[in-house]
């Protein structure tokens, strides 16, 4: 028996190599991991994900605080689209980071990202944050009607934690002390 020549074994332990990096989703030229869009058109997905979120949220609460007419139906599918939304919401994240700065809220305030960067210093909690507030609206969406609210009450307390890690603190005019903001 002849013995392998080291060619042909480090040419074989490379190739062995790489097909599991690539099937792992390790490998960063595999092109099933390369993004189509810009980082600036992920980071609007991301916001206008988000706005879309809180709005269905707040139509939630109008429906269980009474403000509209209960309709389960509409409850429902809304607490559904919560729960699809926070699940496809990770996947906006590049893998380059762009976190919140001071420059870019000043030069785009649209545009900026809203991510700190513990979004990607640790992307698979970020992630698993994502997944369980997934499926605590899920959940919510497919409970019985009296057990909708403290589900939805849960899960805004998951949001805000989360919020209160990864996303750059929002400030906002406090409509109720516009005035005295005013005065010299």
């Amino acid at each position: 028996m002849r013995p392998i020549a080291p060619f042909v074994v480090v040419v074989l332990s490379t190739a062995i190599a790489g097909v599991f990096a690539a099937r792992s989703g390790e490998d960063a030229t595999d092109a099933s991991r390369q993004a189509l869009t810009s980082q600036t058109e992920a980071t609007v997905a991301r916001r206008l994900l988000m706005v879309s979120i809180g709005a269905n949220n707040d139509t939630v609460h109008d429906i269980l605080d009474g403000v509209l007419p209960m309709d389960e139906y509409e409850l429902r599918t809304r607490l559904t689209s919560i729960s699809h939304m926070l699940y496809a919401f990770p996947n906006l994240y590049r893998a380059e980071p762009n976190p919140w700065t001071e420059e870019g809220a000043e030069a785009d305030p649209a545009r900026v990202s809203l991510a700190t960067v513990a979004v990607w210093n640790d992307f698979q909690q970020f992630k698993t944050a994502a997944e369980d507030a997934y499926r605590l609206a899920q959940q919510a969406a497919d409970a019985p009607r009296e057990e909708i609210l403290p589900l939805v009450e849960r899960l805004e307390t998951l949001c805000e934690s989360c919020h209160a890690r990864y996303r750059t603190e929002l400030k906002f005019l406090d409509y109720d002390n516009l005035e005295d903001s005013l005065q010299p």
